[in-house]
């Protein structure tokens, strides 16, 4: 079902009683000294002083106080000292693989419920090799393998070429630049080792699959899940193999046109939709997430990935996009917060 224009969050908790609170606002915050000698992606997934201010002008509307908490090593004693009544979560952490669930597991730990999807669902998606596990029986997927070793390399002569190589463990396509597709096992090969080598991480390589690239944004929490908004990514002038890489984001506004509602048939979009409410349930989601697909050449949508804690940048996040004929920026955030307000609420014996 898609959230109709200007929807008012169901059931609001009394403005008085979220009035007395106090909240988190975890994030990780990106450094201002650049990276020398690094990776210039290491800190893509972190965010914008502008964006953390954003979302705290946004909830500060709706509680009595909020309070930006990075979620570094200070983490557990910061929201052990606070008295913090809830938070709201967009920490990446620090680490591999994991990274993403130890907000929410500190959080966990100290009993302070928190918006977003659990510990368990961040380290899953994250993950695209074991993500793909638990959706792999009932969704679309481009075939694939997962190199983490030498061992690894011969299962590439089975894919069909030609195919994209990613890292297995990154998000906001850090490691996803503009010459990311390989077109024998060889060319993937060295793909696999310079990924290696730049990011430390093992690599997924899929077949390449080359139509419309489709993103889908959610809100709230099963059974009553609802799309905000199906958005197709046009890559400006058309490219047979276009990939939405790390160098087309930072450069959005001249290199892609985004289609809300995209250009596709009905059908097809309804079963977008399906697919993607089929993956949030399936991967456990909370409050909100964000499903990539590709299509084919005939039109079927293969998932990609779901982004269990998508950015909320004002100006450039797909989620943000995809949704702003509905909602504002403010009214986004405050809906996600409210959604994890009532979800909490409900859970309570």
């Amino acid at each position: 079902m898609v959230l109709p224009p200007q929807s008012v969050s169901r059931a609001h908790p009394p403005a008085a009683d979220l009035k007395g609170w106090k909240i988190a606002l975890l994030h990780n915050a990106r450094p201002l000294n650049g990276t020398e000698g690094q990776p210039d992606d290491l800190f893509e997934e972190y965010d914008s002083g502008e964006t953390i201010a954003s979302i705290r002008d946004a909830l500060q509307e709706l509680v009595g106080k909020v309070v930006p908490v990075a979620a570094d090593r200070s983490l557990p004693r910061r929201l052990a000292e606070g008295r913090f009544q809830f938070a709201f979560n967009i920490a990446e952490g620090t680490g591999r693989r994991c990274r993403e669930a130890i907000p929410a597991a500190v959080c966990e730990l100290l009993g302070v419920p928190f918006s977003g999807s659990d510990l368990l669902t961040l380290g899953l998606t994250l993950d695209k090799a074991m993500a793909r596990r638990v959706v792999g029986s009932e969704m679309r997927l481009p075939r694939a393998v997962l190199v983490e070793r030498e061992a690894d390399f011969p299962g590439l002569g089975g894919l069909r070429y030609p195919v994209i190589v990613k890292p297995n463990d990154e998000g906001s396509s850090k490691g996803i630049r503009d010459n990311p597709i390989a077109d024998d096992a060889p060319a993937a090969r060295r793909r696999c080792e310079w990924l290696r080598e730049r990011y430390g991480c093992p690599s997924i390589v899929e077949e390449f699959v080359n139509g419309a690239e489709v993103t889908v944004g959610i809100l709230g929490n099963t059974p009553c899940e609802r799309i905000l908004g199906v958005m197709e990514i046009e890559p400006v002038g058309g490219d047979a193999r276009f990939v939405y890489s790390l160098e087309v984001k930072r450069d959005w506004r001249r290199r892609v046109n985004y289609h809300v509602p995209p250009r596709l048939g009905g059908d097809a979009v309804a079963e977008i939709e399906e697919q993607a409410i089929k993956a949030f349930r399936l991967l456990g989601c909370r409050d909100f997430a964000r499903m990539d697909f590709r299509l084919d050449c005939s039109g079927r949508p293969f998932f990609l990935e779901c982004n269990a804690l998508p950015g909320l940048n004002s100006a450039n996040s797909d989620l943000v996009l995809l949704s702003r004929n509905r909602l504002t920026h403010r009214q986004l955030v405050q809906e996600i917060f409210l959604e994890a307000v009532r979800r909490c609420a409900a859970a309570k014996p």
